[in-house]
C-alpha cells in the first residue's frame, strides 16, 4: 500500500495472570481498565496513550505461547524510578541497565513474562 498512512489504534493482549497484569499496567502506565463481559468471559479495556488496550484471557483467545511475540520500546524520564516501580508492581528486570550513544536501557518482564524495553534518552 504505497503511500498509505498507518497508525496503531488498538491492541489486544492475551493474558494468563489477569489480576497481576491489571495491577502492573494500571500502576506503571496509569491505565484505567473497565470490565467488559464478552463471549462468556471477563475482558478488561483501557486507554494506553492514544490507543485502546484490551486484556483478553489467554484461554479464551486460544493462546498457549510461553513467551511474548512482541516487545514494546518505551521512552521514560527516569530509568531508576521506573525499575523500582515496575519491580514493586510485579515486574522483573531482565538484566542490568545498559548504555548506548542515545540512551540508558533496561528490559523488564511484566507479570505474564512479556518483555518491555525502557529507554531514558540522553539529553
Amino acid at each position: 500500500m504505497k503511500g498509505a498512512q498507518f497508525h496503531i489504534t488498538g491492541m489486544t493482549m492475551a493474558i494468563t495472570n489477569m489480576e497481576a497484569m491489571l495491577a502492573f499496567y494500571s500502576g506503571l502506565f496509569n491505565i484505567e481498565f473497565e470490565l467488559r463481559e464478552m463471549y462468556g468471559s471477563k475482558l478488561y479495556a483501557g486507554k494506553w496513550g492514544a490507543f485502546d488496550l484490551l486484556f483478553c484471557p489467554a484461554t479464551l483467545a486460544g493462546i498457549t505461547a510461553r513467551q511474548n511475540r512482541h516487545q514494546f520500546d518505551i521512552v521514560i524520564p527516569d530509568i531508576e524510578q521506573l525499575i523500582d516501580q515496575a519491580t514493586t508492581l510485579g515486574g522483573k528486570a531482565m538484566g542490568p541497565i545498559t548504555e548506548d550513544e542515545n540512551a540508558l536501557n533496561v528490559g523488564i518482564y511484566d507479570p505474564d513474562g512479556n518483555s518491555i524495553l525502557f529507554k531514558q534518552l540522553r539529553e
